[in-house]
């Protein structure tokens, strides 16, 4: 071979070789891309299980401390009940400012059916509930039921989940059957 010759067929072979190096480059390149749009759908897809996961939990909070307010057989009870419901703030929010919390055997019953819980969440983090329902209240064996609208505000907080922040007696629908 002549050293010409020698020569085109070195630049040659050099060129095969870098030509199949930009060629597999190329190709991890086009695979490294197709498992970061695998992954970037998957994350997106629980991104959206735990958003669904957060506004479920908050709704079954909502229900819950609703339930544990609204369905009591003594005052005393009721606030036993609704503690882990709620954060410091919120518990205030659910007795009468400037009163102590009842601490006797009281002969009030009370009970909630037909909640309709309308939510509005702001925030990953916060929620507000406008709950409509139906109370029924028995005081010294008189019953007394009427529709009532409360709205719940509940924040995210973290390692315990939804609280109750907040509570507000809206009012009372009348000439509703």
């Amino acid at each position: 071979m002549e050293p010409n010759q020698k020569k085109n067929y070195i630049l040659l072979m050099i060129g095969f070789v870098a030509a199949a190096g930009v060629i597999i480059y190329v190709f991890s390149l086009r695979s490294q891309l197709q498992d970061v749009r695998a992954n970037q759908s998957n994350y997106e897809e629980k991104i959206d299980a735990l958003s669904s996961i957060q506004n479920t939990d908050a709704l079954k909070i909502n229900r819950a401390f609703l339930k544990n307010f609204f369905t009591y057989q003594t005052t005393a009870e009721r606030y036993k009940k609704i503690k882990p419901f709620t954060t410091d703030r919120g518990y205030k929010a659910t007795h009468p400012s400037g009163t102590d919390l009842p601490d006797t055997e009281q002969s009030v019953k009370s009970s909630m059916v037909g909640l309709k819980p309308f939510e509005y969440q702001s925030s990953k983090t916060q929620a507000e509930f406008f709950n409509e329902f139906n109370l029924s209240t028995e005081f010294n064996d008189v019953t007394n039921t009427e529709t009532v609208i409360v709205k719940t505000s509940l924040i995210y907080v973290e390692d315990q989940g939804w609280k109750i922040d907040n509570v507000e007696f809206i009012g009372q629908l009348t000439g509703r059957e």
